[in-house]
């Protein structure tokens, strides 16, 4: 009974010590939050200052995370692939507006589809499978990834794609291509119109991992009229979701430099 007190108290201490701002937290606040005692909140300090579990400030006297937590979480997600965390979210918005969603990544000058989620309640099957290259020319899920990289990245894959028609609505035009990768970097949102495959549309929206960085989209396929008919109710769920993966990847960010 003693060892699950102790252990309950040192988990709520470590939760606020972990959500406090960089600055560190005071041990005034701390035992407000916690219901400790300043006596009892000291003690339980010093002991876990000697593991290096937190760190004070000299000056402030605040309390921090020690170089052991963050030890322990760098280990925690260098084994574990980000990118593959957030297949919860592509399967969340997949769920939640009875469509095909899809999650792909920017690297090494190509971008592809990493994931797949199709709700059982869908009666399509589309052609995007994991591995498959997103033509920038005509996949919205490639140009939202684009229209966050910088001039001379655009530019560079812009010249490398061949852009040939896959239907007749297929943007072949480069500058026509700059506009709509600038005007989706505005709205924050890419929009394909039958652009690849006749009768079918694609929205699709950036998940950060910093201000303004991305290398990752999460999308929704499916039949043109849908899209046309519901399109504002579709980019505020996929928004919505990309919000609460980006700020998942972001505190990932902040514990390790897997980007």
């Amino acid at each position: 009974m003693i060892t699950i007190e102790w252990m309950d108290r040192f988990v709520k201490l470590m939760d606020q010590i972990s959500d406090c701002p960089a600055a560190g937290i005071g041990i005034a606040e701390l035992s407000r939050q916690t219901l400790l005692s300043k006596g009892t909140l000291h003690r339980m300090l010093q002991s876990m200052i000697g593991y290096q579990l937190v760190v004070q400030d000299p000056e402030s006297k605040k309390y921090m995370l020690g170089p052991k937590s963050m030890a322990w979480g760098s280990s925690f997600l260098q084994n574990r692939d980000p990118v593959g965390l957030l297949a919860q979210y592509c399967k969340q918005v997949g769920e939640e507006t009875g469509l095909y969603a899809f999650i792909c990544r920017y690297q090494v000058d190509e971008i592809f589809c990493t994931h797949t989620h199709q709700p059982s309640s869908t009666g399509n099957s589309f052609f995007v499978h994991v591995g498959q290259r997103m033509p920038i020319h005509a996949a919205a899920a490639a140009q939202i990834i684009l229209a966050f990289q910088p001039d001379e990245v655009i530019n560079r894959l812009l010249e490398k794609e061949a852009p040939d028609p896959f239907t007749p609505f297929t943007l072949t035009d480069p500058d026509e291509l700059r506009n709509k990768i600038h005007e989706a970097r505005i709205e924050k949102v890419a929009y394909c119109e039958q652009e690849l495959e006749l009768g079918t549309s694609a929205l699709s929206v950036p998940i950060f991992h910093g201000k303004d960085r991305t290398s990752i989209s999460m999308s929704l396929v499916g039949e043109y009229h849908y899209f046309d008919t519901n399109k504002e109710k579709l980019i505020k769920a996929l928004q919505r979701v990309a919000e609460q993966a980006s700020d998942h990847l972001t505190s990932m960010q902040a514990l390790s430099s897997l980007f």
